[in-house]
């Protein structure tokens, strides 16, 4: 407290790159932990003065009596209360795992075995996930901060990243569309305010000014400032996008479509004829086809797998494979236009 006399400010050290808790280029720095320091010291009668550091030395910082506070969502833990004083936690989070939206394979934890993932230098899932490495086979690739290794998943030069839930998934939704969190915690983490261990006064005005901003509603009413809707909208985007994943992989209720666009072929010759798909998921038969005029149509009453088909038509001299895709429908409609010369198979 004697620092904060003397200065007439309490100086906070922030690693000002995690949206929407702490950024800002140059010397002005905002977000929910900036609002929150500056709760603190109003409380303590005193401006604020933020300190940017990498996160790298933000203890070490505090530790030299060069800021009083760090505020820079600070994971709790055990190693870290060793040397340091801890606030009551202000915020909830965990670690999560973001990938690519087209690499399905990577789902939970145990399906980074044997991939490249990226992490934030010194933080808990940098921690996480080097105790882990030997038993998984992990490569871990360190970055100065979230964004850095989102950058590097957004490149493909690395397979995964696992850090904080909010920062990533925010930062995702803002930046990078090819991106996505798996919604699924690896560890429960809470945020806390970072003090000296002889900094008893301090460490209780500022646990005071936690608990008034939680009592009054105040931390929730900032929480949705910074984060708007933005955690809700994403995970309806996930639920979507796995139904959507669901529907792909189903299989599908397959129509052709037939219909002579030259030629003397008489349509009527394939009233009754059923068509039959044969692949690795199995032998599947239309119903009659039915025409009319120039016109016809078939339908399998068994949903197809997605994957290739060989079929083939002798009374159209025909033997070739169609694809049944990964779509996100139930259903999928082929039109068979019969010339004098060919017939094209195309999907609608």
């Amino acid at each position: 407290m004697a620092s904060m006399k003397k200065n007439k400010v309490v100086r906070i050290a922030t690693d000002a790159v995690n949206l929407p808790f702490a950024f800002g280029s140059g010397t002005g720095v905002q977000g929910l932990d900036v609002d929150i320091g500056a709760e603190i010291a109003k409380d303590l009668g005193y401006e604020p003065k933020w300190i940017k550091s990498p996160y790298e030395r933000l203890f070490d910082l505090l530790a030299n009596g060069e800021v009083e506070l760090i505020i820079s969502t600070i994971s709790i833990t055990p190693d870290r209360k060793k040397d340091f004083a801890f606030s009551e936690p202000y915020f909830e989070t965990g670690n999560t795992i973001a990938r690519r939206k087209d690499n399905e394979a990577i789902k939970d934890l145990n399906s980074l075995s044997g991939k490249k993932v990226g992490v934030q230098s010194s933080s808990t899932g940098h921690k996480f996930m080097e105790s882990r490495a030997g038993s998984m086979k992990v490569t871990v690739a360190k970055f100065s901060t979230l964004d850095d290794a989102l950058g590097a998943l957004n490149r493909t030069e690395i397979d995964a990243v696992v850090g904080d839930e909010h920062i990533l998934t925010y930062s995702i939704y803002k930046s990078y569309a090819n991106l996505m969190t798996l919604g699924v915690r690896l560890t429960e983490e809470h945020y806390g305010v970072v003090v000296r261990k002889n900094e008893k006064q301090l460490l209780a005005s500022v646990n005071a000014t936690i608990e008034r901003l939680k009592k009054s509603g105040e931390l929730e009413v900032l929480r949705k400032k910074w984060f708007q809707d933005v955690m809700e909208r994403v995970a309806k985007q996930r639920d979507d996008l796995q139904r959507n994943e669901i529907i792909k992989k189903g299989p599908k209720t397959v129509a052709f479509n037939f219909v002579k666009v030259s030629g003397n072929f008489p349509m009527d010759r394939l009233d009754g004829y059923q068509l039959t798909l044969v692949g690795p998921n199995g032998k599947f038969t239309s119903g009659p086809i039915l025409t009319n005029g120039s016109r016809g149509s078939c339908k399998f009453s068994t949903p197809v797998p997605p994957g290739e088909y060989s079929l083939n038509m002798s009374i159209l001299k025909l033997n070739t494979t169609i694809k049944i895709p990964k779509i996100a429908a139930s259903s999928v409609t082929f039109d068979m236009k019969i010339a004098a010369d060919k017939v094209d198979i195309s999907q609608r």
